[in-house]
């Protein structure tokens, strides 16, 4: 099910620009969703709520019914998100639960992250990082314009909003603004 377009990287830290866009552009390629519960895992399940938790005295018939309608309802759910739900049926409910109930547990469940995911995670906290160096940057003084030139619109327009650059309309560009010092002298008021 999971289709794979791009070669797997190694799900770590980038370490450089070309490795953070290519653990993006294979995350970006990843089928996330989960892979449904085949019918005899989803079986199973059900036998274990049957087996543990008491229900209604059915004959075989709507048992099959009774069977056919939570497949439909629960069909859709991974085997381990199934497996949770049968756990906290066990824990809650006193009898066998209704297809409401099992999906209210259902809805509580959190996936485990997958690599796709991993790495997506990766990239933000490598991305933040050179974000806050070139914030840094801006605030010792140390960035050049070439910097600011060679950064993303998005960097630059919120270095705008927190005072470091100016936005220049007339030709489109961003510039540094100076740092205004004010030194002590002894002959000013005080």
């Amino acid at each position: 099910m999971h289709k794979q377009l791009v070669a797997k990287p190694e799900i770590r830290f980038p370490e450089t620009v070309e490795e953070a866009r290519a653990l993006r552009a294979w995350a970006e390629t990843q089928d996330e969703r989960p892979e449904p519960a085949t019918t005899s895992e989803l079986a199973r399940h059900l036998e274990f709520l049957a087996a543990t938790l008491p229900s209604k005295v059915i004959d075989e018939e709507s048992g099959k019914r009774r069977v056919a309608v939570y497949a439909r309802i629960l069909g859709d759910f991974s085997n381990h998100a199934l497996a949770f739900m049968a756990r906290k049926a066990c824990e809650r409910y006193d009898w066998f639960p209704t297809p409401r109930q099992c999906l209210e547990i259902l809805n509580e469940y959190r996936p485990p992250a997958t690599d796709p995911h991993r790495a997506l995670m990766l990239c933000r906290y490598y991305w933040q990082g050179k974000f806050d160096d070139f914030i840094a940057l801006l605030k010792a003084g140390e960035a050049s314009q070439a910097d600011v030139d060679a950064l993303p619109e998005q960097w630059r327009r919120i270095a705008v909003e927190r005072g470091f650059l100016r936005f220049m309309p007339e030709d489109k560009t961003y510039v540094i603004r100076k740092a205004i010092v004010v030194e002590d002298r002894a002959d000013a008021p005080q």
